[in-house]
């Protein structure tokens, strides 16, 4: 396994859980164990918590497991069916590739002092250093991490300001209606959003962004700046390795990418035999439930995912959550439902229900899932639901 993170430990696991008795190699770029990456953007960023490791260091001993992180892998020989690495090749039968995503970074702020991204355990100490009350946090990117930065900055009392190029928060995911729903949230937690403006300009002073210039020419003063503009397969070391390499690593419906390669996790471009198409997703839970199938492919039995994607968001005392297929061109139906009248998103293709997003509304999102791998059109899901 290439990559220690969530997908690459998962797999090990879910190969020990199934039986498999041979040798497992487990190697990570960085010097941290294993560790849980969602409350990065949140509880570990505010300091209300330290970091979850996936698994107590004591328990890999149980795995037998051979760990070699702080490795950095540089390619992978198929032919000779090796993992080059700068401490030597790791010979491989079967090498399962989990090496994740690397952030988009802005080329005018490179090598500015006060300027993150939010990938990983290193990168959140260094943001979290510099979230102090009453400084003032640029964020470049709308999208999930920018959206729970942003809250998580102004619960410390960081005055905060969100640019990006598209409409709205995470309007490339969720559409026009529900990022709407979204700007209002941010707006009324005292967010300015400067919504369909890029950056044309990155301030500096003695080496430090000062500031930024929107395509619009509103100028922004910050003192710290984060880069949250989505993230890019990290395939850069497969460059010659034979594969098929196209926003991630091409692979068949249960992880397949050549025979003795498979990929899992944000890195992996999977079949999506429901829809007839490679598709990336982006999710903790998808990570885990790949990583099960790809052992269980490992060990001779194909069984494709029939599970819809889910996924979660904590923004200010707002739980997102969000199950199913959803598009932004989706038809969408936003309805109230509970006592306490919780905004629920019904996503629709050809009138029938493909996903669903909800606003604190855990019990109706999940009441959905068969409906939505069923396809129910949508009338019926809204008549069962009183609307």
């Amino acid at each position: 396994m290439v990559g220690a993170g969530l997908a690459g430990l998962r797999t090990a696991e879910a190969l020990r859980e199934r039986g498999f008795d041979g040798d497992l190699v487990l190697v990570g770029e960085e010097p941290h164990l294993p560790y849980d990456r969602p409350p990065l953007s949140k509880h570990v960023l505010r300091g209300e918590r330290e970091p979850m490791y996936l698994r107590p260091q004591a328990d890999y001993a149980a795995l037998d497991l051979d760990l070699r992180l702080g490795t950095h892998v540089t390619a992978l020989d198929a032919a000779a069916a090796q993992v080059q690495t700068v401490d030597g090749p790791i010979p491989y039968d079967v090498v399962v590739i989990a090496t994740g995503a690397a952030p988009r970074r802005l080329p005018a702020a490179t090598g500015l002092l006060g300027v993150h991204a939010l990938r990983g355990l290193d990168d959140c100490f260094a943001l979290r250093a510099e979230l102090v009350a009453g400084a003032r946090l640029g964020i470049v990117g709308a999208g999930l991490i920018g959206c729970e930065v942003a809250a998580s900055a102004r619960s410390l009392g960081l005055e905060v300001a969100v640019v990006d190029v598209l409409s709205g928060p995470m309007v490339r995911v969720l559409g026009e209606d529900v990022a709407e729903r979204i700007t209002q949230l941010h707006a009324e937690h005292g967010v300015h959003l400067h919504m369909g403006t890029g950056v044309a300009e990155v301030q500096q002073q003695a080496g430090r962004v000062t500031g930024l210039v929107t395509s619009g020419g509103i100028e922004i003063p910050v003192d710290v700046l984060l880069e949250a503009m989505g993230a890019v397969p990290a395939t850069d070391w497969l460059a010659d390795s034979g594969l098929t390499i196209a926003d991630g690593v091409l692979c068949d419906e249960v992880g397949q990418a050549a025979p003795g390669v498979f990929a899992v996790g944000d890195v992996a471009r999977w079949h999506d035999l429901r829809f007839g198409e490679h598709r990336r997703v982006e999710h903790w839970t998808r990570a885990v439930e790949q990583s099960a199938v790809v052992a269980a492919a490992i060990l001779g039995e194909r069984a494709p995912l029939n599970v819809p994607p889910y996924w979660w968001s904590d923004q200010y005392n707002l739980k997102l959550q969000g199950l199913g297929w959803v598009e932004p061109g989706d038809d969408v139906a936003l309805i109230e439902v509970g006592p306490k009248s919780r905004t629920l998103a019904l996503y629709s293709r050809e009138s029938r229900l493909t996903g669903v997003v909800g606003f604190s509304a855990a019990a109706a999102v999940m009441r959905l899932r068969p409906d939505i791998v069923a396809g129910t059109p949508v009338a019926e899901v809204l008549a069962g639901l009183g609307s």
